[in-house]
């Protein structure tokens, strides 16, 4: 399909690439976010994937005056317990179900490997779990982090190709 299709948009994603030569895809839209996830696996593309996600909560939009990022209060950030409690509420019961299930088609899927790790200036949960998709083996890691900076969550995804023997550990591959 041709990408100057008005009519058809797919998701705004900008593809960037690291000091280790790996492509990473950033998004700025949870639902471009999700609807390249579901595309990726629709398309058999979903085991080797790098990406990140920059974007506001929807509960915080939705306490903002008129939904405006720019009337975002400066005291919700990683110091507010309340934001801290409802962006784990939303990781927890949106994020990852919208994710395993709508994305990935893989409803079984819990992330029940997961910790927490805060510090003074930032909070950072880590969910890890493995799937099977077409005969496909991959495990996943997905880091949702926030700070004192402001309301922005920052969201990383990766999925890395398993085979029988391999298995993920800390987010890297680790052979049995």
């Amino acid at each position: 399909m041709p990408k100057n299709n008005k009519k058809n948009k797919g998701p705004k994603v900008k593809s960037i690439t690291n000091k280790a030569g790996e492509e990473i895809k950033v998004f700025e839209d949870l639902n471009d976010f999700e609807t390249y996830l579901k595309n990726e696996t629709e398309d058999n593309e979903f085991d080797n994937l790098h990406c990140q996600l920059k974007y506001y909560p929807p509960f915080v939009l939705n306490e903002a005056p008129d939904k405006d990022p720019e009337k975002i209060k400066d005291t919700v950030n990683c110091h507010s317990k309340k934001f801290v409690r409802h962006l784990h509420q939303h990781v927890e019961k949106h994020l990852l179900k919208d994710i395993s299930g709508k994305c990935l088609e893989q409803p079984e899927l819990k992330f029940k490997d997961k910790s927490k790790q805060a510090q003074f200036d930032k909070v950072t949960w880590v969910y890890k779990d493995q799937a099977e998709i077409n005969n496909k083996k991959f495990g996943i890691n997905l880091e949702v982090s926030c700070n004192n900076n402001g309301a922005m969550v920052d969201v990383d995804y990766k999925t890395v190709p398993l085979n029988d023997s391999v298995m993920m550990t800390d987010g890297n591959e680790a052979a049995l």
